[in-house]
């Protein structure tokens, strides 16, 4: 019998592109494993190797879930590569879909299960990223597993520039890393969860005829077919009630939720999803079995790097003609002898016949005039271009999503005729214009929207938790293409109105929000052990970033974003230009406080105010800002630090060697929370200042209050 290592090969499961998978016998345990073997040619690849030890890394930290397939062992015997896994007898979600699909009550059950895994693997910090019927193994009591974890990634690292996928299942943002807009990397297997679960309910038939335009078309331009309509953020999946009564609402509801191409309205953890589909599958039990062995995957389940899916595209295809649901007759057989003598005559057909071939030929008439009626119109296209980034796209009401980055966003399958556009960003004046169009027509929309006048009744400096300056609404150039590779490419930004501290949060408002909330005050720096007593004027230090963030709650404020940051500290609004030290864009170190063993009062450095009047935002201390270390909307330098871990901070610090460290674009990031003892000595240079929006309901109050009084 052959073996691996001290493994009795039984039989081949399964083989694919990256190799094998075996039933085994463990000979002591006398238990059945699945083995998961590397091919030969792909053992010795560097790259190959580096990704089977960080799946046998990541896999390490999964949890024992009784809906996760647990990895017991990781070894190389005889040049290869091996993965030892818990064997299901089963098969999988693939070979039970079938072409009519899963009744409600079982796929729900399943989908419950999966769910359950997913959140346990992303509470431990592990993205699956390839979700899809071939990795969801089902045993023969019905339970469902998540297997083959293979380019599974740890949540916050960056995803590469060619990531792989399987291109059914891509969340929109895999494909296009700017539609991620502050989501979160595991929000990827929520979607392809809800993809899956469309199939699962659907059955292959209906799911092709949802998805018609995907595959209709020559078959090598499928996949990139595939990825244009998962960034079409115009262009969702109907409903599934809508497609099929016997679906429920409520669960139809739970899967257009993680369906959303929009990240900001699909659910943020597996959890949530699952807990909204609890109360449907309340006294319900899935039923049924599975078939024992894994096919191969069909092409199209295949996952494969992006760029080799984008790399044929085809121009869009028009819906063929129906083929006929019948076989043309076969042509009639040669006869070798033609009788000399005519046939006898045929007696006359009875008149029921005529009859039944008359209304058979009106029936079938009838049924292609109601064909042509009733055809599903095409439609026509809007591309709307100009919007600024992460405008709402409205078309007669309904909302098609949000602008991309480079002020793009196509709506397809528009009925013919008038349509009303409205795109709207706040900080800008509505964008309203009539349309209309002919199926078939692709109409540009060019975009023309203008930052709104700041509010005349807002004052331009305020007192609320300390003192405030007003940065007008506006837009503003964030970013810099000529200096650090995380600061690229330097690009737009709209804001609105808002309020940002003029000085950093001192010691002396620091310990108001201790004392009143009880919590313990920061440890005090190496160089002044009364710092935080003795110092009230003088920005407070040692604070994490959740310690911002909870000062800045009980101020009824809130962390500025980086880009609201970097406008108070870069813009010059009366010139419209960018600066690159708050003052200027000449150096000059005797303006702030800068290569010292220590920081100094608020206050003392007038000659480093911004153009706004906002003062230390070069040195003094560091600041946190509200926004995870990401790259800018079209960076194309990847930085292994990004992710949603590492929180930004601003500004520099008393330390900082050199003036370039301060500018108003350089960016450098710190993790939340300091623990160790080279960590804790950041947080001795480190402090922060809080911002509020303009339209903030207690801010108008406050105004309004004092203004009363005067």
């Amino acid at each position: 019998m052959a073996k691996i290592d001290k493994y009795d090969i039984v039989e081949t499961i399964a083989s694919g592109a990256m190799g094998s998978v075996y039933k085994a016998l463990h000979p002591q345990f006398k238990r059945y494993v699945a083995i998961k073997e590397i091919r030969t040619d792909l053992a010795s690849s560097p790259e190959i190797q580096q990704r089977f030890e960080r799946e046998a890394e990541l896999l390490a930290q999964v949890p024992p879930h009784p809906n996760i397939v647990m990895v017991r062992d990781a070894l190389v015997w005889q040049g290869k590569l091996y993965l030892v896994m818990d064997y299901i007898e089963g098969g999988t979600l693939r070979d039970i879909i079938g072409q009519n699909g899963i009744e409600p009550a079982r796929a729900s059950e399943i989908l419950s299960q999966i769910l359950s895994g997913l959140d346990a693997i992303h509470q431990r910090g592990i993205v699956h990223r390839d979700v899809k019927p071939s990795n969801i193994l089902i045993d023969r009591e019905a339970t469902a597993y998540i297997s083959d974890f293979g380019i599974a990634e740890a949540e916050g690292r960056p995803i590469s520039s060619n990531p792989m996928a399987t291109v059914r299942y891509a969340a929109p943002e895999l494909i296009d890393p700017s539609l991620g807009r502050g989501g979160e990397q595991r929000q990827i297997d929520i979607y392809a969860t809800g993809m899956m679960a469309y199939e699962m309910l659907l059955g292959d038939n209906r799911f092709h005829e949802e998805f018609y335009e995907v595959y209709n078309g020559p078959r090598e331009h499928e996949a990139a077919r595939w990825l244009d309509w998962h960034t079409n953020l115009g262009r969702g999946a109907r409903n599934l009630n809508d497609i099929a009564p016997e679906i429920p609402n409520q669960l139809a509801e739970v899967i257009e939720c993680m369906m959303s191409k929009d990240v900001s309205q699909r659910y943020r953890s597996a959890g949530q999803a699952g807990q909204d589909l609890a109360s449907w599958l309340t006294g319900l039990t899935g039923a049924g079995d599975s078939r024992g062995r894994r096919p191969e995957p069909p092409r199209e389940d295949a996952t494969i790097p992006l760029d080799r899916a984008r790399g044929a595209k085809s121009p869009p295809t028009r819906p063929a003609a129906q083929p006929p649901s019948y076989s043309p007759a076969p042509p009639p057989r040669r006869n070798a002898e033609i009788p000399h003598a005519p046939p006898p005559p045929r007696a006359p057909a009875p008149k029921w016949v005529w009859w039944a071939a008359g209304s058979a030929v009106f029936f079938i008439g009838a049924l292609l005039l109601l064909f042509i009626l009733l055809r599903p119109s095409p439609g026509f296209m809007l591309e709307i271009v100009g919007a600024p980034t992460g405008s709402n796209v409205f078309i007669d009401k309904t909302r098609y999503g949000i602008s991309k980055a480079d002020g793009v966003i196509t709506v397809a399958g528009l009925k013919p005729g008038p349509r009303h556009v409205l795109v709207s960003h706040e900080g800008y004046t509505e964008f309203n214009e009539m349309q209309t169009g002919r199926d078939g027509d692709i109409k540009r929309v060019i975009v023309q929207m203008a930052a709104s006048e700041t509010k005349t009744d807002l004052p331009s400096e305020i007192d609320y938790q300390g003192k405030m300056v007003l940065i007008p609404a506006g837009e503003f150039i964030m970013g810099d293409d000529n200096h650090e590779a995380n600061e690229r490419p330097a690009h737009k930004v709209p804001l609105p109105d808002y309020y940002i501290d003029k000085f950093e949060v001192t010691n002396a408002r620091y310990k108001a929000f201790c004392d009143a909330s009880h919590r313990p005050p920061p440890s005090n720096p190496h160089w002044d052990e009364q710092y935080f007593n003795s110092n009230p004027d003088s920005p407070v230090v040692g604070v994490d970033w959740n310690d911002a963030t909870a000062y800045a709650t009980w101020a009824g404020k809130r962390l500025p974003t980086e880009p609201e940051w970097e406008k108070a500290a870069s813009w010059d609004p009366s010139s419209k230009s960018k600066r690159q030290w708050p003052w200027g864009n000449s150096p000059d170190s005797s303006r702030i406080v800068l290569g010292s063993d220590h920081s100094t009062a608020a206050g003392q450095q007038p000659g480093g105010a911004s153009a706004y009047g906002v003062m230390e935002m070069a040195g003094n201390v560091a600041e946190w800002v509200n926004a995870f270390y990401q790259p800018y909307p079209g960076n194309l330098t990847p930085d292994p630090n990004f992710g949603t871990t590492n929180r930004v901070v601003r500004g520099g610090h008393f330390k900082s060697s050199s003036i370039e460290d301060v500018r108003t674009t350089a960016r450098v990031y710190y993790p939340p929370q300091f623990e160790a003892v080279e960590k804790k000595r950041r947080a001795w240079l480190t402090g922060f200042r809080c911002a509020v929006s303009a339209d903030d309901p207690k801010l108008l109050e406050s105004i309004r209050a004092r203004a009363a009084t005067r």
